[in-house]
């Protein structure tokens, strides 16, 4: 018998440059852009946030904070960035921590949506680079940042629980997923959420696979699997017990919801943020319905669950605002990475692949103008601060969001900025009650002007373009004189209202004003 002849060798599969390693860095690092260019993150709630971390750190030796604020650790499912600004504002000081924290937010995220992608797909899709659009959505752009923390950490650790899954040493595993559980429950609860939704697909679809008929032992197997993530319900059962009078409502307002998922990549150009949003609900109906591609089951069923959620859960729960709409960021990033081309489509992939490239690259440049934009004004209204004393109380006033444009002001919580600055009190911050926040305003209580909404001028739609000088004057008179020394207004051109009786205007640019008010 003859020698065989020789196999010829085989090559390896060559890689699709969408896949490579460098891509989700590449992401990573074109996230950060805009920041490179400011000094305060354009963030609509986090300015607030920053006012509320200098009580954090700065209440004991400060006799002005003192008079003006109380602050008192609890435990509480919204503590992210307050442990992150600790240990990072004394080595960095508060503004720049915060700046650096901000930055780190979409790394975290697209990095989360790259580790889920190959651990359930193998690689890095063409969708979950479409997916990374979402990293600086919405809820991120309105400053919510322990929530936004709150779920990178959730998709972290759904990634890792993935990779793990099947592995020895189940102790130590479930001890330590336990942990991790914990940690994102005290960054946000919305996050754990988020969590346990991800956890329980992916082990619902494991079971399935083995016994989809037994459900009883089913749900047994499905229990006894997830237990680890499930131990922060003790620390939520500890919260509410606590806070019982938290604010819940506004169950089923579908306008909201809609509106909620129009704004969800909302930003700098509408134009740019809506067609965005179509393409990408355009990938999602090609991937399920194409039969070039492949779905992943615990994904697809994790996207479902946030879908009933969106369109279950009250506009408010538990105190916080948009609970429901700012899950459809969550539901677009599951739903877009659950799907994964066959090798049938390598042209088609790439074309998505170069596509969602290109409209990430567009979104980064436009986010990076107008966050520039952004910080030029603010550092023209916060010259207003420079003659205000240490300690000083002032009456924030703005136009209400109900007058915002696509593009918003963001400078509803720019106030906030007075009390990293100067000590100040300010009526722009949150009250704890409902156990959300720590901070409690003390400097106008009783009052009107205590906290948030104060700051908000109440202006009819269709007046806000109008003349706002007997609206402002009629506003000005019901600030408490003997609790304020100054009014502070921001978003609205005062060069054409008059100085008004008892005020002495001290500051003034094109969209901001500070006066005092004349005492003794």
């Amino acid at each position: 018998m003859g020698t065989p002849a020789p196999s010829a060798p085989t090559e390896p599969p060559v890689r699709a440059w969408w896949n490579s390693r460098f891509v989700v860095p590449g992401l990573m690092l074109l996230s950060t852009i805009p920041f490179w260019f400011v000094h305060t993150p354009p963030l609509i709630d986090y300015l607030a946030h920053i006012g509320r971390y200098q009580v954090q750190l700065h209440l004991a030796d400060s006799p002005a904070l003192q008079q003006n604020w109380d602050f008192h650790w609890q435990l509480v499912g919204n503590l992210g960035v307050e442990l992150l600004i600790a240990p990072l504002a004394p080595m960095l000081g508060l503004e720049r921590a915060a700046w650096l924290i901000a930055l780190a937010l979409p790394l975290l995220m697209i990095s989360a949506i790259g580790r889920i992608s190959r651990a359930l797909h193998g690689e890095l899709t063409p969708f979950a680079i479409a997916a990374a659009w979402f990293a600086m959505s919405y809820p991120f752009q309105l400053g919510f940042v322990n929530y936004w923390l709150g779920c990178a950490l959730a998709f972290h650790v759904f990634a890792s629980w993935v990779e793990t899954t099947g592995k020895t040493g189940s102790v130590m595993r479930a001890a330590l997923f336990a942990a991790a559980a914990c940690l994102v429950w005290l960054a946000h609860a919305y996050g754990w959420v988020v969590l346990v939704v991800l956890v329980g697909a992916f082990e619902l679809c494991r079971s399935w696979n083995r016994a989809p008929a037994a459900w009883p032992s089913m749900v047994i197997v499905i229990l006894r699997r997830i237990w680890p993530v499930m131990i922060p319900a003790v620390l939520m059962i500890v919260w509410r017990q606590g806070n019982g009078a938290a604010s819940t409502g506004h169950f089923f307002d579908i306008g909201t919801k809609i509106l909620g998922l129009v704004w969800t990549l909302r930003d700098q150009n509408i134009w740019l943020d809506t067609l965005s949003l179509l393409l990408a609900i355009g990938l999602l109906y090609f991937g399920m319905r194409s039969r070039d591609t492949r779905v992943n089951p615990p994904l697809l069923v994790g996207a479902a669950s946030f879908l009933i959620l969106i369109l279950l859960m009250p506009g408010e729960m538990f105190g916080a605002v948009y609970a429901d709409v700012r899950l459809w960021p969550i539901f677009f990033i599951v739903g877009l990475t659950a799907i994964a081309p066959t090798d049938a489509m390598q042209r088609g992939s790439a074309i998505i692949a170069g596509v969602a490239l290109a409209v990430f690259a567009i979104r980064i440049v436009a986010m990076a103008v107008g966050f520039a934009a952004y910080d030029s004004g603010y550092a023209q209204h916060l010259q207003a601060l420079k003659d205000v004393p240490h300690g000083a109380s002032i009456a924030v006033l703005t136009r209400p969001p109900s007058c915002e444009r696509w593009r918003a002001p963001r400078v509803a919580h720019l106030g906030s900025l007075a009390i990293v600055r100067r000590d100040a009190f300010v009526n722009s911050q949150w009250d704890a009650s409902g156990g959300q926040q720590l901070l409690t305003p003390l400097h106008a209580r009783g009052t009107a002007f205590n906290a948030d909404p104060s700051q908000y001028i109440e202006i009819a739609p269709g007046d806000c373009d109008g003349d706002l000088s007997a609206t402002l004057a009629q506003r000005i008179a019901q600030i408490p004189r003997d609790r304020f020394d100054y009014v502070w207004l921001l978003d609205v051109d005062a060069s054409h209202l008059t100085v008004m009786p008892g005020l002495r205007r001290l500051y003034q640019d094109d969209r901001s004003a500070l006066y005092a008010f004349n005492k003794g």
